[in-house]
């Protein structure tokens, strides 16, 4: 009997089973698994479900009894395996391992459309370049399934230097063995069903003949043949996969007639995206579309894949195709890459783009080994599921493919007898298949008679087919069993003999290997103690004061222990004698329990036998005891033990079946090596003894099959006799079934023509009462004017009545009618908005009714230009506070110079006067002086294409801060000089514009974060990060310094500083007890009078123990706790307040600290995150809150230093760490500082938590490249050269690559002093830039369309405003009336005409249509034209009433609604911006004032001192001089000084005075004389006689101002005097000569 576990059908016999090709083989597993489970998945089909109605049960049954079609004379391919097969009618013959050895997709032969014809006969055109998976020669044969081809050895023997180690195997075996093994065989048919899937069938599975069984006997490999399975298995889904990709290919060849590369290589060539976007150009040909080409793979290839993702949106393709960029960029997922192609290709034939439809390749290619092994192991290590390529095109609605025609049939070569004596002999085992196949025939035809006679008895035949399947399932049951328990056997001696092999291998492994692993583990416990020591030093540190106690208590300990030992050493030594007389007890009673002892062994044996004796009786008694409790409870115990060998037989079992699972893999394989080689041998002799006695067994089987046919026809006629009284019982339940059957039948046809029969009746009611009412009708025509005229009369009163009632109701309920009018109005205007808002598909009304919010009024527009105005004189603003914050800190820094005699007065008032041009106007509000963009139109092409190349510049700068942030490092390492620093913080600043808008601050905290990683990124340790000042902690103390900080701030500390410290004037937090030692004896003498009798001198540690000191120190720190508590309970209140920038770069510097010191612990990192946001966020503002707006008035010295105590705690707290000996006083509070670490940890976890800054500021890379307003800069001209200069000198550092787009950038804008002398054409300091991506020039190929789509929108907003209608294809076909073109006017004339300052909707839209100019019927005809053509373009339908256009006007009102609100909140952040910046300029003036008004009594002070009187020798020019000025009553108020022109010549202060030569220089005189300060007198004079015109008054600030011109000369007098002329003075000279006269005491 064969062991074949599926019963056989009617259909099939035993014989018939065998002698299939895919017969069943008991021992042939799949995989060699043992079977355990009695059905298999693909057996399971076969039966039928219970979820089945009996009418389909008994259905099948009918069907399966029926007799079968005669066989075909000739061998026919096999039918397809169905999907379900019936009950009764299991197929062992179509029984495949296909289902259960594939974890592909499944294919179906209805999803899979066969190959499309290459050459022709398909119904479309041929496609021209296809490429042909076969050879030209197999092609031109027509042998698509047959190709003979041989391998011989020489072939094979070269192989011998391949570098792939299967073909060296190869050859090897083309070495040792015959060349005919080598040959390749037809191929195999494909899988019933599935289409190019090729069957995974064993080479001997089909009956060889005798020459290919005695060869396979000699040469095959018992290896191979268990492993046969595993080889055509092993790649499926990479072959598969690759022929996806081949079709891919061939498809993307014939539309860009352009070669690719090879199929295996594709992936890689899809990944810059130029194919994809050169397929998009082959679809627009008259577009030029931009496609960067470049060798190495870059960023910017991502423009390619845009291209073809904009492609995918205009075909509208379904999301459930695409993919994503990384998936192709990054090869994340190249299958969703081919499965999209394939989707495009599809969705192109239904729209009539292509005509040809991609091919089917599957079965068709052929690939190398290793080729199929890569891909597949790159398919698994990518880890993404296959999609699922089966059923595509009918997923798109396309036609299955025409079957390709069949080959032509070769042409003769030989003659008809060759030819059948040749493919008898290789066809030798299919005709012995053949003869098996009609033999069975044969007897089903026999039994198809026999059955049609019993066709009436099918009902005992139904009992008996499940009595046979029930022994048949006991039979394999039983067989099953005894394969496993023999397997189990087997599988657990192999297993022990697996597990000592290896086991013994494994020792002698390591115990050659003995030295290498003591090493290996010596290194491993180094390293280990390694770590643990400095994490035990990063303890230490942490608990440093706590260790410190900790040694003190131990040298404590260890010191009491050594006087606890000394003691009793004493106590030994006292007690001596107590030891020496137990030592004798101890001797007499050893002695008395020896001879107790001697005397006991002489009894020994008596004493034995006695206690032998007694516990025998004990024994005896105990068991009879238990004995009669088990015979009393033997019922009891016997199921108990029962119960208990049942559990532990099952516990033996499962842990026996645990470890059979754990070895089933070595199990398996030994299971198939043993079967292979008794299954072999028994083949073998089984076949010999057939061989033998073949026609002795022929005849026998077949009088076996005959008797045993005979008797089982008498036995069931017997049991059916037996049952007759059954049978006839079935057959009227079956005639009873098949009633129901037909009348359920017929009530299902009923209910199917229920819409025809409710015609029907209804068509006859309502003649039945057209009849009826035509009666009536015409009883009624004879009184049809008295009958109309009494209806109208009713009809009046009636309405007159109701008319009457509703104005009465309404006078009485007026207010009530208006609120419930008003309430619904507002219920309707919400509903209508809320589906504006939120629903899909908002009517026509709703669209109508809020279509005025896409109009410009005058109040957006005057607030675009505030907000503009307020932007710009931010930006001027904070340059000119910048600018006079440095002037007064250099000014600051001279005075204190000056008070300190390092320089002069000439030095501080020459900085007054000359820094940065004019001091007067560093403070003066004005407007920048470019107002108008349009002014850079005057320039020349070469400076305007300069300057679009700097907002290229800028916009990369801002977009990628990988540059400025290595720029930082580079600083960093360079040591730049603190000024400079300062300068390149400004820069920065004022290229993200002071962080005012939404994108500007996003940028600069990415700014801040990648510089953070770079810094990160270049320290070895934590320590040398910590020991390092970084450039980016200057930009973010900029940043932090915004108005939403101070506010932050204000609400932070205001509580602590304002009504902890300010407002309490009792409070002092003094912590040094000496110095409270001090005030105590200051207020005790103040308060007495007299001098305090304690003593100042003291230590501290003695002042601390005074009482009054400690209970002052005491409550300081009390009071130190309490408000240091409340400033912690303020940060936890306020957490969720702080600024979202500032806890963003918090987190990002933990993120990068964690991934670049994973050894050091996460809870000092956060720690180090929280010092740092306390030391460069709070304790700044803590520690000056005058300055951060946290108070309004400036702090006294009390009220500083209490502050200064409140931040030395809470820094402590911060840091981590206890008070120590720097601090000695302030350890009480250490057990405070500990708790508060601790709650300071939790606040700073919770500071971290925040979301991605894409999220917050909604805002990602792409976002510019997408938005409808390009961002802006306000920047000087000098800034834009500084930044070029910067950026340009440190590019070969920033620049890591020759194709940087960088790099490029700065080659096209050349030197920076070339362009700086190039742009003087720019007539004002400061510009507005638009900042534009490099990358972004390229023309939009939906350009046109957007542009049409945007008019059509303008059209259809007007139309809907004067016609209406449920849905837009209602309006646009609605007849135009005389009302809609007067509302049409008035339209036109309020919004459209010339002078009306309302902007329209879509009024930026580049358009060339005038509305204004057009009638209203020309204005919905070309709505109409425009419509049509969106329709054939694909981006509108009529199937929805044209919606889209709805619902994308519906997009923009919500998008200018979110517009308007992110204005009104970008306006309130400028206005506190800028009350900020006054509220700086006023400050900074009073502080400039104050400086000024310093200067100016200084130099009042110099001019009024006059020192110690001056001699002068008598009769001098100088006595003579001052004795005149007395005498007449002229002295001046500052002196008067008067000098021979000679001797100011000769001093070099006078160069040449014109109409005077130098031999008159000694007759001419020069006074010089101040009687006001900062101005001076020049008088010239010859002799006592004044020269007519030779005055001048001369001011300090002329000089000062000339010198800081560097002027070498200055002119004085007037030509118009008669013998004057213009005096010429050396400017520095004649200042110093002031100086040193008029300035310093006189000596």
């Amino acid at each position: 009997m064969s062991s074949n576990p599926f019963p056989p059908s009617r259909t099939s016999t035993i014989s018939s089973n065998a002698s299939s090709a895919y017969s069943y083989n008991g021992l042939g597993h799949k995989r060699g698994n043992s079977e355990i489970s009695p059905t298999r998945p693909a057996a399971r089909e076969g039966i039928l479900r219970p979820d089945q109605n009996a009418a389909f049960g008994y259905k099948s049954v009918r069907q399966s009894l029926r007799p079968l079609p005669q066989a075909p004379n000739s061998s026919s391919p096999p039918a397809p395996i169905p999907k379900l097969h019936p009950a009764n009618t299991s197929n062992e013959n179509t029984y495949e391992h296909v289902e259960d050895q594939f974890d592909g997709p499944a294919y179906n032969s209805e999803a899979v459309p066969p190959r499309r014809n290459l050459i022709g006969g398909t119904g479309f055109p041929n496609r021209t370049g296809s490429v042909t998976p076969m050879s030209s020669s197999s092609a031109k044969a027509g042998a698509h399934h047959k190709q003979s081809s041989s391998l011989t050895s020489p072939d094979l023997s070269e192989l011998q230097k391949s570098s792939t180690p299967y073909l060296k195997t190869l050859s090897r075996f083309a070495q040792s063995s015959d060349s005919e093994e080598f040959a390749t065989a037809p191929s195999t048919p494909s899988v019933a069903g599935l289409s190019g899937r090729k069957q995974l069938k064993r080479a001997g599975s089909v009956r060889p003949g005798k020459n290919s069984t005695a060869h396979a006997s000699q040469t095959g490999s018992a290896w191979l043949e268990s492993n046969w399975m595993e080889k055509q298995r092993q790649f499926i889904q990479a072959y598969e996969y690759l022929c996806h990709i081949g079709e891919a290919k061939e498809w993307i060849e014939d539309i860009i007639h352009t070669p690719l590369p090879p199929i295996v290589q594709l992936e890689q060539a899809l990944r810059d995206g130029v194919t994809l976007a050169e397929v998009v150009q082959a679809f627009y040909p008259d577009q030029k579309i931009r496609i960067f080409r470049n060798p190495k793979l870059q960023f910017r290839h991502s423009d390619n894949i845009a291209v073809f993702f904009r492609f995918l949106d205009d075909m509208e393709l379904p999301e459930l195709f695409r993919f994503e960029l990384i998936d192709l960029y990054e090869k994340k997922n190249i299958p969703k890459v081919i499965h999209c192609i394939h989707a495009l290709s599809w969705l192109l034939l239904r729209k009539g783009l292509v005509d040809f439809r991609i091919g089917n390749l599957v079965g068709q290619l052929e690939f190398e080994h290793h080729e199929l092994e890569e891909v597949q192991k790159g398919l698994d290590k990518a880890g993404v599921s296959m999609p699922s390529f089966a059923g595509m095109g009918a997923s798109f609605g396309a036609e299955p493919e025409p079957p390709p025609p069949p080959p032509p049939p070769p042409e003769p070569v030989e003659s008809e007898e060759e030819r059948q004596s040749r493919e008898i002999q290789e066809h030798e085992s299919m005709i012995l298949d053949l003869q098996s196949q009609i033999r069975g025939s044969l007897l089903r035809i026999g039994l198809g008679d026999m059955m049609h006679g019993l066709w009436d008895f099918e009902e005992c035949l139904v009992d008996l087919q499940s009595i046979i399947r029930g022994r048949w399932g006991r039979e394999i049951a039983d067989y099953r069993l005894e394969m496993q328990r023999s397997a189990v056997k087997v599988q657990s001696a192999a297993r022990a003999f697996l597990v000592r092999s290896r086991q013994r291998h494994r020792e002698d492994w390591w115990r050659g290997r003995q030295d290498q692993v003591v090493t290996l583990q010596s290194l491993v416990r180094a390293r280990k103690v390694r770590a643990e020591k400095q994490h035990l030093q990063t303890q230490i540190r942490h608990e440093n004061s706590g260790i410190r106690h900790l040694q003190s208590a131990i040298r404590g300990a260890l010191q009491r222990k050594v006087l606890d030992h000394e003691y009793e050493q004493t106590q030994i030594a006292a007690s001596t004698i107590d030891q020496l007389q137990a030592v004798i007890r101890g001797c007499l009673l050893r002695r008395s329990l020896h001879a107790e002892k001697h005397r006991l062994k002489g009894t020994q044996q008596s004493v034995s036998k006695l206690q032998a004796a007694f516990r025998g009786q004990a024994q005896r008694s105990a068991v009879s005891r238990k004995y009669e409790q088990l015979e009393a409870s033997s019922k009891t115990w016997s199921s108990l033990q029962s119960a208990s060998r049942g559990m532990l037989c099952r516990h033996r079992i499962r842990v026996f079946d645990k470890n059979l699972r754990k070895h089933q893999p070595s199990i398996i394989a030994a299971q198939a090596l043993i079967r292979a080689y008794l299954l072999r041998g028994h083949l073998a002799r089984t076949r010999s003894a057939l061989r033998r006695s073949e026609t002795d067994i022929v005849s026998l089987q077949a009088h076996a099959r005959r008797f045993n046919f005979q008797r089982r026809c008498l036995s069931d006629w017997s049991q059916m006799k037996s049952q007759e009284k059954a049978v006839k019982s079935l057959q009227s339940s079956i005639r009873g079934f098949l009633l129901r059957g037909r009348t359920l039948a017929q009530h299902a046809d009923l209910c199917s023509n229920t819409d025809e029969v409710v015609e029907l009746q209804g068509l006859s009611r309502a003649m039945l009462l057209r009849s009826q009412i035509g009666a009536v009708l015409a009883e009624l025509e004879d009184e049809e004017p008295v009958i109309a005229e009494v209806q109208a009369a009713i009809r009046a009163s009636m309405v007159r009545v109701q008319f009457a009632e509703k104005q009465r109701f309404f006078k009485k309920n007026m207010e009530k009618v208006i609120k419930v009018q008003s309430f619904v109005r507002a219920k309707q205007q919400g509903e209508a908005y809320k589906s504006l808002t939120s629903g899909e598909n908002p009517p026509v009304g709703t669209v109508k009714n809020f279509v005025h919010l896409l109009n410009d009024s005058d109040f957006d527009f005057d607030e675009e230009v505030e907000f503009e105005r307020l932007r710009k004189t931010v930006v001027q603003h904070v340059r000119q506070n910048e600018m006079a914050d440095q002037y007064i800190s250099q000014l600051d820094i001279k005075i204190a110079l000056l008070v300190k005699n390092k320089i002069t007065l000439d030095e501080v008032v020459k900085h007054q006067k000359h820094f940065g041009g004019a001091a007067g106007n560093l403070l003066t509000n004005k407007e920048l002086a470019s107002k108008d963009p349009t002014d850079l139109k005057a320039l020349n092409k070469n400076s305007r294409r300069k300057l679009e190349h700097y907002q290229e510049l800028f916009f990369i700068l801002q977009t990628q801060p990988q540059y400025l942030a290595r720029i930082f490092k580079r600083m960093r390492e360079q040591a730049t000089a603190e000024k400079e620093c300062e300068r390149i913080k400004h820069l920065m600043m004022g290229l993200f514009g002071y962080a005012q808008k939404r994108r500007e601050e996003y940028y600069l905290i990415k700014l801040i974060t990648r510089s953070l990683k770079e810094e990160i990124d270049h320290c070895p340790s934590l320590q040398d990060y910590l020991r390092s000042n970084f450039f980016w902690t200057r930009l973010f103390a900029a940043y932090a310094k915004s108005p939403r900080d101070r506010k932050y701030m204000r609400d932070i500390m205001g509580p602590v500083v304002k009504e902890g410290i300010i407002d309490n004037p009792e409070l002092d937090l003094e912590s040094d007890p000496m110095q409270i030692y001090l005030s105590a004896i200051e207020n005790e003498e103040l308060r007495r009078g007299q001098r305090s009798q304690r003593n100042p001198d003291i230590p501290r540690e003695a002042a601390i123990r005074d009482p009054e000191t400690k209970r002052t120190f005491i409550t300081h720190l009390q009071d130190l706790r309490d408000i240091a508590d409340q400033f912690f309970l303020c940060l936890e209140e306020q957490l969720h307040r702080m600024p979202f920038g500032i806890r963003y770069i918090a987190q990002q510097m933990y993120e990068y600290l964690v991934a670049r010191y994973p050894h050091d612990e996460r809870g000092h990192i956060l720690q180090i995150v929280g010092h740092w946001v306390w030391k460069s966020y709070l304790q700044p503002a803590l520690t000056e809150p005058e300055k951060y707006g946290v108070v309004d008035r400036g702090l006294s010295q009390e009220h500083k230093r209490n502050i200064g105590e409140v931040s030395k705690v809470v820094g402590q707290v911060a840091a981590g760490r206890l008070f120590g000996g720097e601090n000695v006083f302030l350890q009480p509070l250490n057990s405070y500082v500990g708790e508060s670490i601790e709650r300071l940890g939790d606040i700073w976890s919770n500071l971290i938590d925040v979301p991605k800054a894409e999220a917050q500021f909604d805002i990602d890379e792409f976002n510019d490249l997408y938005s409808r307003t390009k961002p802006t800069l306000y920047i000087k001209m000098a800034d834009i050269f500084s930044v070029h200069h910067l950026v340009g000198g440190e590019a070969p550092f920033i620049c890591h690559s020759r194709d940087d787009i960088l790099q490029e950038v700065i080659h096209e804008l050349g030197s920076a002093k070339n362009n700086e002398s190039e742009l003087r054409g720019v007539g004002s300091s400061e510009i507005c830039l638009t900042l534009n991506p490099k990358l972004h020039e390229a023309e939009d190929p939906d350009a046109d369309v957007k542009s049409l789509f945007m008019e059509t929108k303008r059209c259809i907003l007007y139309i809907i405003r004067v016609q209406t209608g449920s849905d837009l294809m209602n309006v646009m076909v609605k007849p135009i009336t005389i009302e809609d073109e007067d509302r049409w006017e008035v339209l036109i004339r309020d919004e459209l005409s010339a002078g009306s300052r309302r902007k329209g909707a879509y009024a930026e839209a580049n358009t060339m249509m005038d509305l204004a100019s057009m009638s209203y019927a020309e204005l919905k005809r070309t709505a109409l034209e425009n419509i049509l053509r969106l329709e054939q373009i694909g981006r509108l339908t009529r199937h929805n009433h044209y919606q889209d256009l709805l619902n994308a006007i519906a997009v923009d009102i919500r998008t200018k609604h979110r517009r308007r609100v992110q204005r009104q909140r970008e306006l309130e952040t400028v206005r506190l911006t800028l009350a900020r910046l006054n509220d700086q300029a006023v400050y900074l003036e009073g502080q400039l004032k104050t400086y000024n008004d310093y200067i100016e009594q200084a130099m009042v002070t110099l001019q009024n001192k006059k020192g110690k009187k001056r001699f002068l020798m008598p009769f001098t020019k100088q006595w003579d001089h001052e004795r005149e000025l007395a005498r007449s009553g002229r002295v001046p108020k500052f002196g008067s000084y008067k000098y021979s022109a000679q001797d100011l010549a000769n001093r070099g202060i006078l160069l040449s005075w014109a109409g005077f030569v130098e031999r008159q220089y000694q007759h001419i005189d020069l006074t010089i004389s101040s009687n006001e300060v900062g101005v001076f007198a020049l008088e010239g004079s010859n002799g006592p006689i004044s020269i007519p015109g030779a005055s001048a008054q001369v001011p300090l600030d002329d000089l000062l101002q000339a010198q800081f011109n560097n002027t070498q000369v200055l002119e004085f007098f007037d030509e118009g005097g008669r013998s004057g002329g213009g005096l010429r003075v050396n400017v520095n000279l004649f200042l110093h000569l002031i100086m040193r006269k008029f300035y310093k005491d006189k000596e």
